[in-house]
């Protein structure tokens, strides 16, 4: 069992995220962050001592595989990746 990420941005700068396994009912939104960053610290932190990775979505594309410790640890890396590989996402919402 892997768990996905689903991050949604709600606000030019505010994001919340749900966690779900694969055809189970996702989670409660999470808190609202002010940055991407953050956002993914939080998940990554919140499920990295159970999880080694997780699949992330976000605004319902699905981004990749993506280590936990690595969102934790590197949450500024990975949503610079984020934004260079999907950038319609960060216009879409503005």
């Amino acid at each position: 069992m892997k768990p996905l990420v689903h991050v949604q941005r709600i606000a030019s700068n505010a994001y919340t995220y749900r966690i779900s396994t694969h055809g189970d009912q996702a989670s409660d939104d999470s808190a609202t962050f002010d940055s991407l960053e953050r956002c993914l610290f939080d998940a990554g932190a919140s499920l990295d001592q159970y999880f080694a990775s997780v699949e992330l979505k976000l605004d319902g594309l699905f981004i990749g595989q993506y280590a936990t410790q690595a969102l934790r640890s590197h949450p500024t890396v990975v949503a610079q990746r984020i934004r260079q590989h999907f950038q319609p996402l960060r216009t879409r919402a503005d």
